[in-house]
């Protein structure tokens, strides 16, 4: 396999839906994938609880195994999980429980930020060290995507609830992630199966950012770009394949870590395109971390070919993806060392 190969593989981050480490885990870690996601179903995604069945077979010696071989086999690797306050919390049982949204608002900001560490700490020892949390959008009006999965309707509540949140996860030795740039107030259409598109211009967005930066401020280690079209853009576009907004969470709001695409195959991110063309666009737009779904697991070496190609004909150019395979191996290994 070619360093270029080896190369598209690491920037692309797959969902696993169980600790179960076949073939196909093996072959992409072989490969020179350096990212895991641990996923839940789409019942416990809506309902925010984890099943029965995987309550009692995922135990913290389950997680060790998997977590641990993983490592043993690909060396350091970002192994990421759930873990929101208004949604879902994937390693449930195994580390302390979150604040209901409604107790969490009424805390001290030192009182939530121990309460992150404390499951921080706990989700750490378990062998993941990337938590896709918190979410950073504030809802202002319908949103059949995102209503009662934030963490506050008031801008001012939940930067603070956000900065507390980075301030706790990082204080455990563990990386966080904003979700989902530039945020999303009004959304009417599901983006996962629809064309799904915010209205909002830059300016009326911005209003909304604070709760972004505050977790800028407070170190947060990955962003992860929106779902939507942004009607914004010229032409409008989905956030994870957008030059311009993944441009200004870097030059406005001052992001130096990790930019992260939504799963490639929502229908409002990939349109018309392939999962290769669409990899490939997220990429040369500034993506570092390409979310592969689990269903879309099975044609990831297909998209790692996408991406070769793309550098092979000069559609990518090999600086951007040597930045991003860069990019995802020094937060890895920077965890690592905090181990």
């Amino acid at each position: 396999m070619s360093s270029i190969e080896h190369k598209a593989f690491s920037v692309l981050f797959p969902v696993l839906l169980d600790l179960d480490m076949n073939d196909d885990v093996r072959r992409f870690l072989d490969s020179g994938g350096r990212s895991l996601l641990f996923g839940e179903t789409a019942q416990e995604y809506v309902s925010g609880k984890m099943s029965a069945s995987r309550l009692e077979s995922e135990t913290l010696e389950t997680w060790q195994r998997f977590t641990g071989t993983a490592k043993e086999l690909a060396g350091p690797l970002l192994l990421a999980a759930d873990a929101d306050i208004s949604a879902v919390h994937r390693l449930q049982g195994i580390a302390p429980a979150l604040p209901e949204p409604g107790l969490a608002r009424t805390m001290a900001l030192a009182e939530l930020e121990e309460v992150c560490f404390k499951v921080a700490t706990a989700v750490r020892n378990a062998g993941v060290n990337l938590l896709l949390s918190p979410t950073a959008d504030v809802v202002a009006g319908p949103n059949v995507w995102l209503q009662g999965r934030t963490l506050s309707d008031d801008v001012d509540q939940a930067a603070a609830m956000v900065g507390a949140y980075v301030r706790g996860v990082r204080r455990a030795g563990m990386a966080s992630t904003l979700k989902h740039f530039p945020g999303h107030p009004v959304l009417l259409r599901q983006p996962s199966i629809e064309e799904a598109v915010v209205t909002e211009s830059l300016d009326q967005l911005r209003a909304y950012w604070p709760a972004f930066q505050a977790g800028v401020n407070a170190g947060a280690d990955a962003v992860m770009m929106g779902p939507a079209i942004f009607a914004a853009c010229e032409p409008p576009v989905a956030a994870s394949v957008s030059p311009e907004l993944i441009g200004l969470l870097r030059q406005e709001l001052g992001f130096k870590g990790l930019v992260m695409t939504i799963d490639l195959d929502h229908r409002s991110t990939i349109g018309n395109l392939s999962l290769g063309e669409v990899a490939v666009a997220a990429l040369n737009a500034g993506a570092d971390l390409l979310l592969i779904s689990a269903k879309a697991m099975p044609e990831i070496a297909q998209i790692a070919r996408a991406i070769t190609t793309a550098v092979a004909q000069g559609s990518l150019p090999l600086e951007r993806l040597e930045a991003a395979s860069q990019t995802v191996s020094a937060l890895a290994n920077r965890l690592a060392k905090t181990h």
